[in-house]
């Protein structure tokens, strides 16, 4: 384990302070800048980052600087910081709210020239913490970023936990990590929930306590932890995740999504209530939280006189991100010593609140199971148990199921269905006609004086090279700067009920295609929400609410508009899904990035194999948005400017970067019997699936370590599968174009198949919808799965003259017969996806 928390920087001091009942919450001089009586539980202390190189380290901001102490630690306690085999096969899950915030803090502190270039390229996107926590330790199987806000760290110790169930490692880093900003503080403040002085959750006067910290664990396989005689702290017996599918902001008043993820968790563990000694609760301090969480317990827990539970926030406030993973390691470093963790702070109970909260002293207590409950917006729950005492508890057991794809559904710049998607490609094929791109004059105002500090300062030239300048850069609204924009769109042609007063852009395109892959599935919730789960993949989010919300911090963050965040959060679109559609099971939203809806797919697939649920939705979307981020896109040249969709010529030997595009692309993953037993069409099965990430975020020049990294990545898919590079008929990449994208991928396919099946046909449709960040992969997905049925390919659109001979890439349709087909992902962080798909 590893701890970063206001109480301490090491395991050691932190359970001292736990014992002295030391409170972290103290007067914040950071936030009194802005607010009165600004309260926060801060990481104040020195730490060493001396190995981090000095240029690397000035790139990087807390979100990730925590992460690698705390993983460091975590990693050393174990005994794996030198083990270079075991970091190869180790896998990292990072859950936290705020990612990537922090390089952007001087833009909208109007402190606008502090702002570095650098720090943005490294660490301003949501999951650059997972590239730079992973190059740093030499981690190479694979990455994850949950953002499910302050569910996030313990459902990063859920898909820990789910790849070692499922054969897929023996070892895997669970990492929370959460930072206060401005933004995250403003927000709570203005919603009035923040107490004047310390959280007293369950009693007194209401309200939270806002908190920062770090925490890491490191899950390893039992046998395998056993056998090389590494100590063991606890035993994760399961978890659970649901979703209230109820409101933005408040929880369910009949507490039933609280409920329904204790029942399940416990369900999956095979133990009763009766079992439980001792639940760590959420309790915020909130009135509503509080009350409702109380409710839950008495709802689960029939006989609740021996019942004890107790809120650690008390001692350290609501780390948000990281909240669940910094609660769990106070249990692990008490609980086996008997000592159960008072309520700091209880005076008199709220009404309808009457349990055992454990007021303010240490009880001297027998556990070996305790639960750990964390809820968030959007209606997130997250239940974990745990054993204290490692293998006193019966062993759980699974069946693997085989896993269809039984529904499709998506929207795109040339169709708002497959169906239209298709036949655009297939009978029409015509370039689709661009949106414009025309910033807001704000944004160009701000741009300007950010451009004018970058140039100044000598960043550009620094990062860019000699023969970049300022003159280089993109004018006011350049009329060529155009993207791959879904146009005409009629969301009450395609859904029963919509509310366009709380539907994003985004939002909107996900509910679309959710709606289709609904009914190609003949899947209707009624009142059975809760055995469907959604898992979204996003990589940019919420844009154009986010920037409302960022926008209204200025010029006074005491005025920020509330409305406005829960929205910005990454969660907000899987909450619309859920809310419009009552979706209650398993819901996650990832954040991993460029593709990240593969990585949706692969913890979906995971959830069905396991039976932990038998459907669950899988996605992403993205919305175009004029937004700061893509005015620096276009001046750094990552993507190119064009009015036309032809000169987006993916595998091109003249590429110049890629051409942005927005919609959604959903699946319906579900055990294949149940699919069969339905008498429903299986549009494909996945038969396996691999990951891995390269070590060298901090490289650009690194391009074979990358592509080598992608080639294990399909290594492990193909073993997962069991067959071999003959059984594969068709390879689908999905780069976006760029140079460095396309050696990447085209290198990884041709080191796997050059000795047995060089001349595999290879495609990527991404000429067709533009880059669609998160969900490129499953838009090519739906084309593979359309290969697969007609045994005919259609050919890459566009590319005049292909960059690679050894490469038989599709240049005309063509008939061929395929069994299997792989597609390949990556992220921009270097992280890398195979799966296997059978026809």
């Amino acid at each position: 384990m590893g701890i970063l928390s206001s109480l301490a920087d090491n395991i050691v001091d932190f359970k001292q302070a736990l014992l002295n009942k030391t409170c972290g919450v103290k007067d914040s001089a950071r936030f009194s800048e802005w607010f009165e009586n600004a309260r926060a539980a801060e990481i104040l202390h020195e730490i060493d980052y001396s190995d981090i190189p000095e240029d690397i380290l000035k790139s990087q901001d807390n979100a990730a600087l925590w992460a690698y102490k705390v993983s460091k630690d975590a990693l050393t306690q174990a005994g794996l910081i030198n083990d270079q085999a075991s970091l190869d096969d180790t896998g990292l899950v990072v859950g936290v709210s705020s990612a990537g915030t922090e390089a952007f803090l001087p833009l909208f502190e109007q402190r606008i020239k502090d702002f570095s270039l650098k720090k943005a390229m490294y660490s301003g996107g949501f999951s650059s913490c997972c590239s730079s926590v992973s190059t740093l330790l030499g981690l190479k199987g694979g990455t994850e970023l949950v953002a499910t806000a302050c569910t996030a760290s313990p459902n990063a110790i859920g898909i820990a936990y789910d790849f070692i169930q499922n054969g897929k490692g023996t070892t895997m880093l669970a990492v929370g990590t959460e930072p206060i900003y401005l933004p995250t503080f403003a927000g709570f403040y203005a919603l009035n929930v923040m107490h004047e002085e310390s959280c007293t959750p369950f009693s007194g006067t209401s309200g939270m306590s806002i908190g920062e910290g770090a925490g890491a664990i490191v899950l390893e396989e039992y046998e395998h932890a056993i056998a090389r005689g590494a100590t063991i702290y606890g035993e994760i017996l399961s978890y659970a995740t649901s979703c209230d599918a109820y409101h933005e902001t408040g929880p369910d008043p009949r507490a039933n999504g609280a409920v329904q993820v204790m029942n399940k968790a416990m369900e999956n563990a095979g133990i009763t209530p009766e079992q439980i000694d001792y639940v760590n609760v959420h309790g915020t301090g909130t009135e509503a939280n509080d009350r409702i969480e109380t409710m839950a317990m008495k709802k689960v827990f029939e006989n609740t006189d021996k019942l004890q539970v107790s809120s650690t926030k008390s001692f350290f406030g609501h780390n948000i991100g990281a909240a669940g993973i910094v609660e769990l390691i106070s249990c692990l470093v008490t609980l086996p010593e008997k000592h159960l963790l008072p309520t700091l702070n209880f005076t008199v109970p709220r009404p309808n609140c009457d349990l055992d909260y454990v007021p303010n002293e240490f009880k001297e207590k027998e556990v070996n199971i305790f639960m750990k409950n964390n809820y968030a917006f959007g209606g997130n729950n997250c239940c974990i148990i745990v054993s204290t005492k490692p293998g006193t508890t019966p062993v759980s057991s699974y069946n693997p199921k085989r896993v269809a794809i039984s529904g499709l559904g998506a929207v795109s710049a040339i169709g708002h269905t497959v169906n239209e998607i298709l036949d655009h490609i297939w009978n029409n094929n015509s370039a689709p006609d661009l949106g414009s791109v025309e910033f807001y004059e704000d944004t160009l105002e701000e741009a300007k004086e950010l451009l004018e500090v970058l140039d100044t300062t000598g960043q550009f030239k620094e990062l860019l090279g000699d023969d970049y300048t300022v003159a280089n850069v993109l004018p006011q609204n350049e009329p060529n700067f155009k993207t791959f924009q879904v146009q005409n769109l009629e969301p009450r042609k395609h859904l029963r009920r919509f509310d366009a007063r709380k539907a994003t852009r985004g939002g909107t395109f996900a509910l679309i295609s959710l709606a289709e892959t609904l009914n190609l599935a003949q899947r209707k919730i009624k009142r059975d929400g809760h055995e469907l789960g959604l898992v979204m993949g996003m990589s940019r989010g919420p844009q154009e609410t986010t920037y409302k919300y960022l926008q209204s911090l200025k010029p006074d963050p005491r005025k920020v508009r509330t409305s406005e965040f829960p929205g910005s959060l990454m969660n907000s679109i899987a909450t619309f899904c859920g809310i419009s559609e009552g979706i209650k099971g398993y819901t996650t939203t990832l954040a991993t990035g460029q593709n990240a809806a593969l990585g949706a797919l692969a913890y979906g697939y995971e959830i069905v194999r396991q039976q932990l649920q038998s459907q669950v939705l899988v996605g992403g979307a993205d919305e175009y948005f004029p937004s700061m981020a893509l005015y620096m896109d276009a001046v750094t040249q990552k993507i190119q400017m064009s009015p036309k969709a032809e000169d987006y010529q993916i595998y091109s030997d003249k590429a110049q970067g890629y051409m942005s595009g927005e919609g959604a692309c959903m699946l319906l993953l579900e055990d294949l019997e149940s699919t069969q037993a339905r008498n429903v069409e299986i549009q494909a099965e996945i038969v396996g699936y691999g990951k891995s990430n390269s070590t060298t975020y901090f490289d650009a020049s690194q391009i074979d370590e990358k592509s080598e990294a992608m080639s294990l990545a399909i290594q492990r898919a193909l073993k997962d599968a069991g067959l071999t590079t003959k059984d594969i008929g068709l390879v689908c990449g999905t780069s976006n174009g760029a140079v460095d994208s396309v050696k990447i991928e085209l290198g990884a396919i041709h080191r796997i198949f050059k000795d047995e099946n060089a001349q595999v046909p290879v495609v990527n449709y991404n000429g067709y919808f533009g880059f669609v960040e998160s969900c490129a992969g499953l838009l090519n997905l739906a084309m593979i799965i359309d290969c697969l049925k007609k045994q005919a390919i259609p050919a890459i659109p566009y590319t005049e003259n292909f960059c690679d001979g050894r490469i038989n890439f599709v240049r005309t349709p063509l008939k061929a017969e395929i069994k299997h087909a792989l597609l390949v992902g990556a992220n921009e962080g270097g992280n890398y996806y195979a799966f296997i798909i059978k026809g």
